[in-house]
């Protein structure tokens, strides 16, 4: 009985570790060259061998307190095993990609980041099923394998004392001497490293003739030559360490359960790491020089970095004549106070880290090196005559945040990239019903941008317009501004939610640390209320919309509490907020009407907003309020499921060997879904009589990759393209249609916001000032004026945070097509990429180091590219570490 268990407990964490190591090489194997992956292969093992061999020891058939200790240590070694490995493989399975453990623990302190590790229980668990399956039928070979390699080991190795200590003292040996040596002998079925001296481990005594000494015609050759195989193996082995380069083999060779123990990793030294921030430099000073500093104009208030600009320390010292006496949260930047403030944190910090010299943490645009603006120049000339005649009015801005949409999907066109893909994994009949289907699957949305889907039967005529619930009438010469070709600002959900509502970079650091700290920029909903404050009382009952006070809500049907979302919402200034939380505590709500039917770990879906959003609607204009609502949605998310009274169907094969398209199918529904409540939600907007007056933003949080894109799905550290591309729009019945191509980000939302609003005569006098004061102090450019790709030799350099954010930074820029995925604190590679000649992105460039990928690049693409690939590093570095020096990360 006791053999049973600690052979099983051996043979299960031996099968995880060699699981565990596979899938490991497996993620890293197409990323180095096959002949150093031959070379370094048995390098990789080492650490492996090692574990096992220590859990074999441990794992021992004998009785005995030590042998009793060493077998719990070892079960205890062997569970962590078996649940790193199936977790390991269960995530491979579901994304294609590798479990850092370390991020692990932020899940699995919160309920709903919880819910989103069990999403992937199903494969977690059956990955361990399989491993303990294969374990228990291998247990008494891989025991009693190890057990004698181990005991042949130290046979060997006591073999080596014994010559060399006869070598040492050398004397001739008598034929006694011989007959006295003793050498193990074991049953099949024993344990070779039992300790005690039972029949099953038995000793050739004295008399017994030796199964070492049965006669050879070759005896001392073979030995020479065993010898020698081992030393050059051993040679071999130990050489390849040494010459190896450090990244990526030091991480492939690490071994479970090691590994794990990441999930304790301590926090770096908050005095290095600051001292990090602080000494961090502009890598490309000549860039800086006083003869490219630009004077003040207009609403441009110049451009002048270092200590030495008199435009730079006159704006520092600088405090706004419309800041209110109490200063409202996202202003501090301007307080009065704020040196007295940062005088005493500096002298806190000088205690704890006497050589740390602090610089202040307050953004500065005239001496910020990569800050571009194109508020000197004037607005596109539709637009400009749409202004100039007032017939443009926005009396309200409605924000909707869609969850992982992809820009190719809105709306979907025939003969583009992705149409072109769905439709080659259909054949036959299937293809033109599929056709027909995509036809269908976003009508809402191309009246929304003016992008018509093209679709086109056989026959060369256009598929019926299917019905929807939007009724209202459009002219198609109107509509707004439709970005094509914007990035998402992170490609997650959290950090893009604070980019696109603060007009602010989220920070390159694990997680939503955002929300523990203040923007650096003033967001949307702070900037409401900064004009509630400084608007004369009793405002709400004047004729002019623009006196009224504005009234910043949040709707959305999922989970508000998610990485701490609700921490940061509350912070910039939302004043109402319907989330799933608030809509399970009205007495309305009853889990058993379909329209509670949970649709994803985080929420219901869309419509169960609808009256809530009416109310809102409703109230706010009856009191004379001007709107601001933002609306996230989320039945796009993972695991893309719709609720039962909507009809899916069918735009990918998905049984028998195609189930693996099953996911992109789900998807597509989901997109569809989303269509149908773009529709539902403008008509509201008609129906509420606030359609003709109201701004509404459409922007996606990011994209979404799945198997038929990239081997790794979803966004986590995930460099693929589709994960960045999102929509981009600006919508309003009265502004002429726009289609503004550039290399934007969803960084600029905030600032065409703030355009729209003060060149439409929107903003009362007082307001319109604080608005074109602030516009120039956004990173971002507005998207109703010509996009300066670059000025003066300074590129427009634009930024992605990757899902889960302290592993790869994505950078482009707007002056070229090319496109870089760097690694930052972790163990990847950089990739570079061409989206102008590869929309799919399906020849990246990759290297482990910006050297090799500079020569790469130069080889394919030429000295410009190479240039770019040079810079993009370094001031992608610089970013990263600014980033968290005006977030005040850990200060």
């Amino acid at each position: 009985m006791w053999s049973l268990p600690v052979s099983f407990s051996f043979s299960a964490l031996f099968v995880s570790v060699v699981c565990s190591k596979f899938f490991h090489l497996v993620n890293y194997a197409p990323t180095i060259p096959r002949s150093a992956f031959l070379l370094y292969l048995p390098t990789f093992f080492i650490p492996d061998f090692l574990a096992i061999c220590i859990a074999r020891v441990l794992l021992r058939q004998v009785k005995g307190w030590p042998s009793f200790v060493g077998a719990l240590a070892g079960t205890f070694i062997t569970i962590l095993g078996v649940c790193g490995a199936s977790s390991q493989v269960g995530f491979f399975l579901k994304t294609g990609g590798e479990l850092e453990w370390h991020e692990a623990e932020s899940y699995a302190t919160s309920k709903d980041g919880i819910k989103v590790l069990l999403s992937g229980g199903w494969a977690v668990m059956a990955s361990g099923c399989v491993m303990l399956a294969v374990a228990w039928f291998a247990r008494n070979l891989l025991f009693r394998t190890v057990g004698d390699f181990l005991a042949w080991v130290l046979f060997q190795t006591i073999s080596v004392l014994r010559f060399i200590a006869k070598v040492r003292h050398y004397r001739p040996r008598r034929k006694a001497d011989v007959e006295h040596d003793t050498i193990p002998i074991y049953t099949t079925d024993s344990d070779p490293l039992n300790d005690d001296h039972s029949e099953s481990h038995r000793l050739i005594e004295d008399g017994e003739k030796p199964v070492a000494s049965q006669p050879s015609r070759f005896p001392r050759i073979m030995t020479i030559l065993q010898w020698l195989a081992k030393a050059g193996a051993l040679t071999f082995v130990t050489v390849t360490m040494i010459i190896r380069p450090d990244k990526p083999y030091n991480h492939m060779s690490i071994t479970l359960p090691i590994s794990m123990f990441d999930v304790f990793k301590s926090e770096p030294d908050h005095c290095v790491e600051q001292r990090r921030i602080m000494e961090n430099r502009w890598p490309f000073p000549e860039l800086l020089d006083s003869e490219n500093w630009e004077d003040a104009r207009g609403d441009f208030k110049g451009w002048a970095p270092g200590h030495n600009s008199e435009l730079r320390n006159q704006y520092r010292q600088r405090t706004p004549e419309w800041l209110p006496k109490k200063v409202p949260r996202g202003f501090a930047r301007w307080d009065p106070k704020r040196f007295e403030s940062y005088s005493a944190i500096k002298a806190d910090w000088k205690r704890k880290c006497p050589t740390l010299r602090l610089q202040e943490p307050f953004y500065n645009p005239l001496n910020d090196p990569i800050k571009i603006t194109n508020l000197d120049t004037d607005i596109l000339e539709p637009l400009k005559q749409a202004f100039d005649s007032n017939s443009v009015k926005i009396k309200h801005v409605v924000f909707i945040l869609m969850e992982s949409l992809r820009e190719e999907l809105f709306p979907i066109r025939q003969d583009s990239e992705i149409h072109k893909m769905i439709m080659s994994y259909n054949e036959g009949i299937a293809k033109e019903q599929v056709n027909s289907r995509l036809a269908r699957l976003t009508p809402n949305v191309e009246r929304i941008t003016g992008v018509s889907g093209n679709f086109l039967d056989p026959d060369g005529k256009s598929y019926d317009v299917p019905k929807t619930s939007w009724k209202g009438k459009a002219n198609p010469n109107f509509g707004g501004i439709n970005v094509v070709g914007a990035f998402t600002g992170a490609t997650m959900s959290t950090k893009s939610f604070a980019t696109n509502h603060c007009g602010s970079w989220a920070m390159p650091v694990e997680k939503f640390e955002e929300s523990e700290t203040d923007s650096y920029q003033p967001c949307l909903p702070q900037i409401m209320g900064l004009f509630n404050d400084v608007k004369d009382k009793g405002s709400s009952n004047s004729t002019d919309f623009r006196e009224w006070p504005w009234y910043p809500a949040l709707f959305e049907s999922m989970t508000e509490k998610y990485d701490r979302q609700n921490k940061f919402d509350e912070k910039i200034g939302f004043k109402h907020t319907i989330a799933r939380a608030e809509l399970k505590e009205d007495p309305k709500y009853n889990e058993t009407d379909p329209i509670y039917q949970q649709v994803n770990y985080f929420g219901f879906a869309e419509p169960v907003l609808k009256p809530y959003i009416k109310d809102y609607i409703t109230k706010a204009t009856a009191n004379n309020q001007r709107m601001f609502m933002s609306h996230f949605t989320s039945t796009t998310h993972h695991a893309w499921d719709t609720p039962d009274w909507f009809n899916t169907t069918d735009y990918m094969p998905t049984r028998g060997i195609a189930n693996w398209h099953t996911y992109f199918n789900k998807y597509l529904n989901t997109i569809r879904f989303n269509d149908m409540w773009m529709g539902e939600l403008m008509q509201i907007f008609e129906d509420l009589g606030i359609a003709d007056e109201t701004l509404v933003v459409f922007a996606g949080d990011h994209g979404l990759a799945f198997k038929e894109d990239y081997h790794k799905t979803q966004t986590y550290e995930n460099p693929h393209i589709s994960n960045f591309r999102v929509p981009l729009m600006f919508r309003h019945p009265k502004l002429p249609r726009v289609q503004y191509a550039a290399n934007a980000s969803t960084l600029s939302v905030l600032p065409t916001i703030l355009d729209l609003l003060r060149s439409s005569n929107s903003l009362n006098t007082k307001d319109r000032l604080i608005a074109s004061d602030l516009l120039g102090d956004y990173e971002g450019q507005s998207l109703i004026r010509p996009y300066k790709t670059s000025d003066n030799g300074r590129r427009d350099w634009r930024f992605t945070v990757v899902n889960s954010g302290a592993g790869l930074l994505a950078i482009t820029s707007a002056d070229v097509p090319w496109r870089l995925v760097m690694p930052l604190g972790k163990v990847f590679e950089y990739t570079f990429t061409d989206p102008e000649s590869d929309p799919l992105e399906l020849k990246p460039i990759a290297a482990w180091s910006v050297d090799e990928l500079i020569v790469a690049v130069r080889t394919k693409h030429g000295k410009e590219a190479a240039k770019w690939v040079s810079e993009a590093p370094a001031v992608g570095q610089w970013w990263a570490l600014e980033r968290q020096k005006l977030w005040k990360y850990h200060l």
